[in-house]
């Protein structure tokens, strides 16, 4: 709700998660018919087709948000579910609500199916990069940042890792904190470099 992007673009805030609920059927069905009427709050649509249709018959919907709507949203629809600005705290509990919520609806999803994501430095926490980012996570979330991201070395990257697997979670997006592309290109080298051989040693694919 704090993001700029609905300033910019003049949307209110309020509504949005029925919004994003219309949109998903909408976007469902037009992946798998040839026509589409649909009467909404927010969409409505008359033989409606896409062409060429998704070459994949079943596109997987992997679904945001910590709301009990966004749970929902997930048990109902959702592939996967994938955290945003969460905490391995925060992100425990929505991941134990869907998969309560989803057994409710019949359907299953995935244990490999729940993901987090986080940035990550390798340096100082004092150093430039990081302290901007703090800056923005607290103006964009109201929140302290400083159990989401991960900054130090190799064992600290791979600490925050854990406790997201611990909180359930077991697909990540990892993004580098830069200034620039060479500096991304860097922290991404050794992420590679540092952090895969622990990660592929600590937890071997089954």
């Amino acid at each position: 709700p704090r993001a700029p992007e609905w300033r910019a673009v003049g949307i209110d805030t309020k509504g949005r998660g029925k919004r994003t609920d219309e949109a998903l059927d909408v976007i469902v069905r037009l992946w798998r018919e040839d026509k589409v009427d649909f009467e909404g709050t927010y969409f409505q649509l008359s033989g409606a087709s896409i062409n060429p249709k998704p070459k994949q018959t079943n596109i997987p919907v992997w679904i945001g948000g910590d709301s009990p709507a966004a749970v929902r949203r997930t048990a109902r629809i959702g592939t996967g579910w994938q955290a945003g600005l969460q905490t391995p705290a925060e992100v425990a509990p929505v991941i134990a609500a869907i998969r309560e919520e989803v057994v409710k609806t019949g359907r299953s999803i995935d244990d490999d199916h729940y993901g987090a994501a986080f940035p990550y430095y390798f340096g100082s926490a004092d150093d430039a990069g990081p302290q901007r980012h703090l800056q923005r996570h607290k103006e964009r979330t109201g929140k302290d940042g400083e159990d989401y991201m991960a900054v130090g070395g190799a064992d600290e990257i791979v600490q925050r890792l854990s406790e997201y697997i611990d909180a359930g979670a077991s697909k990540f997006i990892l993004r580098p904190i830069a200034a620039n592309g060479k500096e991304a290109i860097d922290q991404t080298e050794r992420l590679i470099e540092q952090v895969l051989p622990q990660v592929s040693a600590r937890w071997p694919r089954k």
